[in-house]
């Protein structure tokens, strides 16, 4: 298996062209087109003043100075974007979507392999962010989130898995294979008392079906810190340059609520993370 299709949120600033240089080498990589993703604002936010006059004057200057700022954005990220993926050799594509809320932001994730994305998505011109975890837990499929700060690319030769035995870690991992089946090193790291302190044979003959002989597990049976702590001391020991981690939690009634692990791990976090639901 392998990511033919990537998509990734673009602006022009100086996270977005690094998180459309990332997304460039992962294209590469994988051999997958890629499609850049402008989120503009489409609904008016209201305006309150206590003179009617004064509010309508008001409200149709902004609303020229809100279009003109969205306009000028969208302008400037699609030239980036275009520019860096034509200089990658890399297919690409160009969308601009409605960036009010994170519904169609989900629905293009679900017609792509990939997502790329940071932490917190602002639409030009929007309110209000939206969450990566957002699209993660909704789009049935795998999200990279890269930090808001610098990181090494490429990334994934040496990946730290958040591992659990059950269905979300599971998830990610399958969602992951690219990657870890090109991995030079991958560790599945548990947080448990209880936990085997190898992976078991089926396990490793299924990744070893997907390229990945050079898997092994560590175990942290210590209870002096959080599992979101564990997870960043043992990156930094194994020097994991990418973490691959299965969301818990649901979304509903437009509501997103994760378990603590995926809550720490997602605001601090300062490696690329591929996670899923």
């Amino acid at each position: 298996m392998s990511y033919r299709t990537i998509l990734v949120q673009t602006e022009d600033s100086v996270p977005g062209r690094m998180q459309v240089k990332a997304a460039i080498d992962l294209a590469k990589r994988f051999g997958a087109s890629l499609t850049g993703v402008y989120l503009k604002a489409e609904q008016i936010p209201a305006v309150f003043v206590g003179d009617a006059f004064t509010a309508v004057t008001l409200t149709e200057s902004f609303i020229k100075e809100r279009e003109e700022l969205i306009t000028a954005g969208l302008h400037a990220a699609r030239a980036m974007f275009e520019a860096a993926a034509a200089a990658g050799g890399v297919a690409f594509s160009w969308q601009a979507i409605n960036g009010d809320n994170e519904g169609d932001l989900i629905r293009a994730a679900r017609r792509h392999d990939l997502t790329v994305l940071r932490r917190e998505v602002q639409p030009v011109g929007g309110a209000s962010a939206i969450l990566a975890s957002q699209v993660a837990m909704a789009c049935a499929g795998p999200v990279l989130i890269v930090p808001e700060a610098g990181y090494p690319i490429p990334f994934g030769s040496n990946i730290l898995v958040g591992w659990k035995e059950g269905r979300e870690s599971t998830r990610a991992v399958r969602d992951a294979m690219p990657f870890i089946g090109a991995a030079q090193k991958v560790t599945f790291f548990t947080v448990s008392h209880d936990a085997p302190a190898e992976l078991d044979a089926d396990l490793l003959a299924h990744l070893a079906a997907h390229g990945c002989k050079t898997a092994s597990a560590a175990v942290d049976r210590n209870d002096d810190h959080t599992t979101g702590t564990a997870i960043r001391l043992r990156s930094d020991m194994v020097g994991a340059n990418m973490l691959v981690l299965g969301l818990y939690g649901h979304s509903r009634l437009q509501e997103l609520f994760l378990g603590g692990v995926s809550r720490e791990l997602l605001v601090d976090s300062t490696l690329p993370m591929l996670v899923s639901h």
